[in-house]
């Protein structure tokens, strides 16, 4: 059987990248792309040097060989770690590399076609890189999403409705009575003031890159929290401090909850 070199360094270097990406993908380790890849096409050329000399002849000497140089392929893929690291990332590359062999060898038998024997290692190895940067995205944006809360602000017989953001970095408090401020976005509580303007007390504000400043807050009439999708919550006479710019820069909330506030109106 004719083997061509340059299909069999991709094979295993596509193969190597893969095994190696698995293994950062199911360990949730930080990702050394140079080092991946500089280990995938090492391991690659060693097994291109193995065909040549005819190594792979001799069972034990190639088997022997071959753990040596997946031990040094390890290494520089992951870097210095302890000898218990160092055997758990050696054993999952063992067993990485004989399930990927495993679904290689299907697929390439089902779609018969020489070029997948590269295509599928390299494929697998650069979807699960794309997973790996997406996903951190997708669970802090699933996070973020577990932080917001419906909210309904009354005052003069009017109401609002948008969402709130629970935010353990709002500490703003009344500074006469020392209660509980949630920020609004202006243009979400103006349209409350179109019968009976409030009357505004400034309270001072402390925000990363402003040394101080003040916001004009008012006192509503009710400030109501949706508790477990369903039953509404509320507080009455909260105060609210008005931000001038939005409260969120792509819209996904319109008020900036205190922590305090709402676990007292929710609990």
């Amino acid at each position: 059987m004719k083997i061509y070199l340059d299909v069999f360094f991709l094979v295993n270097a596509g193969m190597n990248f893969a095994v190696f990406m698995m293994e950062s993908f199911f360990q949730r380790r930080r990702i050394r792309l140079p080092r991946l890849l500089g280990a995938s096409a090492l391991g690659a050329l060693f097994a291109v040097l193995f065909l040549i000399s005819g190594i792979h002849r001799c069972l034990i000497l190639s088997i022997l060989i071959y753990a040596a140089v997946s031990a040094i392929l390890v290494r520089l893929a992951f870097g210095k770690t302890t000898v218990r690291a160092f055997a758990g990332n050696f054993v999952l590359y063992y067993a990485a590399s004989f399930i990927l062999s495993g679904i290689l060898q299907y697929l390439q038998g089902m779609l018969g076609i020489q070029g997948s024997m590269v295509l599928i290692p390299a494929g697998t190895g650069g979807a699960l890189y794309l997973l790996y940067r997406i996903l951190p995205s997708v669970n802090k944006q699933i996070e973020r999403n577990g932080s917001y809360i419906p909210v309904r602000l009354w005052y003069g017989g009017r109401n609002v409705q948008g969402r709130g953001l629970l935010d353990t970095g709002n500490q703003l408090s009344e500074p006469f009575s020392g209660e509980p401020v949630v920020i609004g976005d202006l243009d979400f509580v103006n349209p409350l003031f179109e019968k009976e303007a409030p009357v505004f007390r400034c309270i001072p504000y402390h925000a990363i890159g402003t040394e101080h400043g003040t916001l004009r807050a008012f006192q509503a009439e009710y400030l109501e929290l949706q508790s477990d999708g369903r039953i509404w919550k509320k507080r009455e006479r909260p105060w609210v401090a008005l931000y001038e710019n939005p409260v969120s820069a792509d819209g996904e909330y319109e008020m900036i909850l205190h922590p305090e506030l709402a676990q007292q109106i929710l609990h």
